[in-house]
C-alpha cells in the first residue's frame, strides 16, 4: 500500500505538471497548491484540457505569491478613480474664463 499523500492522488499528467512547475517555483510549490487547483476540475466530463487549466491556475497563484507589494497601490486605491494621476487643466487659447 502506498502513502496517502496529495501527490499519490494526482493523475500522471498532473504529476508531470507539478514537476515542470517545480523547476520554476521550487521554493513555493507544494503538492497542496497543485491539489487545490486540480480539485475543482478533478471530475470534469471532458478531461483533455484539465492539465492546461490546472497549470494556468497554479501559475497565477504562484505569481501572486511572488509579487512584491506595490507601494503606489495604496495611493491608487485612494485616488478617487484617477489611478494615481493628477488632473490638471490648462486654459485653452482664446478661452476667457467668466
Amino acid at each position: 500500500m502506498g502513502a496517502n499523500t496529495a501527490e499519490a492522488a494526482l493523475p500522471d499528467t498532473i504529476q508531470e505538471l507539478t514537476d515542470r512547475l517545480t523547476a520554476s517555483y521550487a521554493n513555493l510549490l507544494t503538492p497542496a497548491v497543485v491539489q487545490d487547483c486540480y480539485q475543482p476540475l478533478s471530475n470534469a466530463r471532458i478531461a483533455n484540457y484539465v492539465p492546461i487549466l490546472v497549470e494556468h491556475s497554479c501559475r497565477n497563484r504562484l505569481r501572486q505569491l511572488t509579487r512584491r507589494p506595490d507601494p503606489a497601490a495604496s495611493l491608487r486605491e485612494h485616488s478617487g478613480g484617477t489611478r494615481g494621476h493628477s488632473i490638471t487643466t490648462t486654459p485653452r487659447e482664446g478661452f476667457e474664463p467668466s
